[in-house]
């Protein structure tokens, strides 16, 4: 494959029609290369390559300027899958344009979708391109008022030997959608004809997750894909251990003078094994943070609960406020997540809350106001953080039933 060359599969004719190489017959394509074809980007004129092996598409010329030509390069899986996810769209009788320039915001999405009034731009992604690049593509499409839809080339995950748990690097987790059932993450592999499907994705640690996955051959499944679960399921019963997990690794292999959270533990006269039950719980849109729970929610209570007398009320916005400074200094991290709802670790803060409210720590006291009814236990050794931590998943798996 030539390098840094993005193929096409439609072009413009001289007549200045678009035309579509979907559903030509080889002898008739070996036919058009008599005639001469046009890039709808630059206008540029175009060569139709149809051998034996590659599947047939335009290309430019060597040294051509297009803006196309910038894009990451294509594979023979690209055009196939993309040419498959096209033929899937005509099948279910939508309104669908391959590889349709937009010239407003200069993005040219896969498959341009329109249903019901809506639009949506799929990008059909087979090599991995960077956080920023999925975040400024993908907001460019918002902002003309359409819903992008990226789908990874191949599985969307990578697999762990436990059951039911995976691996996602921040750039898989950056193409991921979120519907009322929790975030999900779609996969095509042209190789079988099937859509992979990860749902109900809870992240235990930056990388590792919980999810629920199915597979289906594209053409028994309709559009919009099913994102979500039909009954959402957390699985509180492995929580704990990953969460042990986690703050062993990051005392042992943790550096005081970088790693802040283990050195705020420290000026405050804690042990990382001696913390709350209430800290570290596992809350909803909690995905919106990179930095594990543990750490936000010590942040929390150092910066907002720790000098808070019982019977005071404290404010939601003033929890925002610290912790958007926590944000601001690094010591928290967020999530790139550009197909979520903006801001959204603050509606995990908030279902933090909810979480205390349900435990009988917190009382609501108006529409963002919580008064403190219990102060936070703090355990003196190890047996009683287990027991504490214990009690606590005991009661949010009786409250989520």
């Amino acid at each position: 494959m030539e390098k840094g060359v993005r193929y096409l599969l439609t072009a413009l004719t001289k007549e200045g029609e678009l035309f579509t190489l979907y559903g030509e017959a080889r002898k008739e394509i070996l036919q058009l290369r008599k005639q001469q074809f046009y890039c709808p980007i630059c206008t540029e004129p175009l060569i139709l390559k149809a051998g034996h092996v590659r599947i047939p598409h335009f290309s430019h010329r060597d040294h051509s300027e297009c803006i196309n030509t910038a894009s990451e390069p294509e594979s023979p899986r690209h055009l196939k899958g993309k040419l498959d996810l096209f033929k899937w769209c005509k099948s279910n009788q939508l309104s669908a344009h391959l590889e349709r320039y937009l010239p407003e915001i200069r993005q040219r999405p896969d498959l341009l979708i329109e249903k019901s009034g809506r639009r949506f731009a799929v990008e059909f992604q087979c090599t991995p391109i960077s956080v920023e690049n999925v975040e400024r593509r993908s907001l460019q499409y918002l902002s003309c008022d359409i819903t992008p839809i990226w789908i990874v080339g191949g599985q969307p995950f990578h697999k762990r030997k436990t059951s039911g748990m995976y691996e996602l690097t921040e750039y898989l987790w950056s193409l991921t959608m979120r519907n009322s059932g929790g975030a999900s993450l779609v996969g095509y592999e042209p190789e079988t004809g099937k859509i992979s499907v990860l749902t109900n994705i809870v992240p235990y640690t930056p990388r590792k997750i919980f999810a629920k996955p199915f597979q289906r051959p594209i053409f028994n499944m309709k559009f919009p894909l099913p994102l979500f679960a039909n009954h959402p399921y957390f699985p509180f019963k492995s929580w704990l251990d990953e969460k042990r997990n986690w703050i062993q690794q990051k005392v042992r292999y943790g550096n005081l003078v970088k790693d802040r959270w283990l050195n705020v533990i420290y000026q405050e006269k804690t042990n990382p094994f001696l913390l709350s039950p209430l800290i570290g719980l596992p809350v909803k849109y909690m995905e919106s943070f990179i930095s594990h729970p543990a750490e936000w929610q010590f942040y929390i209570w150092v910066d907002c609960l720790k000098k808070l007398s019982l019977n005071k009320r404290i404010s939601l916005h003033y929890v925002y406020y610290k912790l958007q400074k926590r944000i601001s200094e690094g010591d928290i991290i967020c999530r790139v997540l550009p197909l979520h709802e903006t801001a959204l670790w603050k509606k995990a803060v908030r279902d933090y809350f909810r979480v205390l409210e349900e435990l009988f720590y917190f009382q609501r006291a108006g529409k963002d106001l919580y008064r403190m009814i219990q102060s936070f236990p703090w355990p003196t050794h190890v047996e009683e953080v287990k027991n504490g931590e214990k009690a606590v998943l005991k009661a949010l798996i009786k409250n989520d039933r």
